[in-house]
């Protein structure tokens, strides 16, 4: 096992960030702090990092908080951005691996929406401009290693796809608050802490971010995609109040496997994970989501939803995705479809190779899943595959 490693204390991490970039302004911080602190104290000693790995996320740390030191700066430089509205926000959420990102990329290619990509959540100044995008140097950098990891990690690429110009999930934006899911580290104190985290204020930062991304690049109907937000509805929405969500819904007995199996490969870098461990903390984890996500919605109304199941959206993509548009009164005009159609036939499942796993490799067992999720299947009507 890997030893522990030895971080800086949070306000060491902070200042140093600081002395970096210039600046010194975190901005409405909150619990900023005290997030960090937690972080870096659960990845220290279960993140089973060497010195190598150990270096990549401090950087991943540094990179954070700067992100949101030149993000107050650039507000400072530029104080109508204070006055930007941000229009109807749309997000897909669900359980993970139930077509949550084939469904955000098919509908990154719709003019109407804003997709929230990897390159400008990572380092979201300058804001990018609307016809400059194509040659923005953070954009070629997310290409290049989109392409790297097609040609270098195809177990990787047959599981999840890869594109620099679709809507990525929140990570970085959260992150800058210290409060994204980290599920690619086996860091289950801190998973659980964050399940019972307050993220409104992290929420409002991500606001805040959203706005000075979209004040030279419109339009303003931002598209989100991530299955954490099942998790936090209450805070996104309390974030952006004309928030509609689309939830895509599978058998938990296929998805959790399959995710599993995705985080495991993340995971394979540390060395020996305990399989069976990391698939009872995934199943866990997002049963626990569900049951949030349901309680959630019986609070904020279901008229805000609209539920996709994903046999569904496999067997007639194009006329869920004209249901999609009607929940969302929009026009899914001719040329945007031929886009779509295009998009799908180059990218169907399968397409970039199989993804093989069984639940049994991580000890789980489709009666069991299908046991711990039974309110979620019955509450939706989820058909059973396994």
């Amino acid at each position: 096992m890997t030893a522990e490693i030895s971080f800086p204390d949070a306000d060491v991490l902070m200042d140093e960030a600081r002395a970096a970039s210039g600046l010194t302004d975190y901005g409405d911080s909150g619990d900023l702090q005290t997030n960090l602190a937690r972080f870096i104290e659960a990845a220290a000693r279960e993140g089973r990092l060497d010195e190598a790995m150990a270096r990549q996320l401090r950087g991943s740390i540094q990179q954070r908080l700067t992100n949101r030191l030149e993000i107050e700066a650039y507000y400072k430089a530029h104080p109508e951005i204070e006055a930007v509205e941000i229009g109807p926000v749309v997000s897909i959420t669900g359980l993970p691996r139930t077509g949550t990102t084939a469904l955000a990329n098919i509908m990154s290619l719709e003019d109407q929406f804003r997709p929230l990509r990897s390159w400008e959540q990572t380092k979201c100044c300058p804001p990018p401009v609307a016809g400059e995008e194509a040659r923005d140097p953070r954009r070629l950098a997310a290409v290049a290693r989109a392409e790297w990891t097609v040609r270098n990690q195809p177990e990787l690429a047959a599981m999840h796809l890869f594109d620099a110009d679709t809507t990525e999930e929140d990570v970085e934006l959260l992150g800058m608050s210290f409060q994204a899911q980290q599920l690619a580290l086996p860091i289950y104190s801190y998973h659980a802490w964050w399940r019972q985290a307050d993220l409104r204020p992290a929420f409002a930062y991500h606001r805040r971010a959203l706005k000075l991304l979209q004040s030279r690049r419109p339009p303003d109907r931002w598209l989100l995609k991530a299955p954490a937000h099942v998790f936090k509805l209450d805070a996104l929405m309390g974030a952006y109040p004309q928030a509609k969500v689309i939830m895509t819904h599978r058998d938990p007995a296929k998805v959790i496997p399959s995710n599993v199996s995705l985080v495991s490969e993340m995971h394979a870098q540390r060395g020996a994970v305990d399989p069976r461990e990391l698939g009872r903390q995934n199943a866990e984890h997002w049963r626990i989501g569900m049951e949030r996500a349901m309680a959630s919605r019986a609070r904020l109304g279901e008229d805000r939803f609209f539920d996709l199941n994903h046999r569904d959206f496999v067997a007639d993509p194009f006329g869920s995705l004209r249901r999609v548009y009607d929940f969302l009164d929009l026009e899914l005009t001719p040329a945007t479809l031929a886009r779509m159609q295009a998009w799908h036939a180059k990218n169907r499942s399968g397409a970039h190779g199989q993804h093989r796993y069984t639940a049994e490799q991580f000890g789980l067992t489709t009666a069991q899943l299908h046991s711990d999720f039974r309110a979620y299947i019955e509450r939706f009507d989820v058909p059973l595959e396994a």
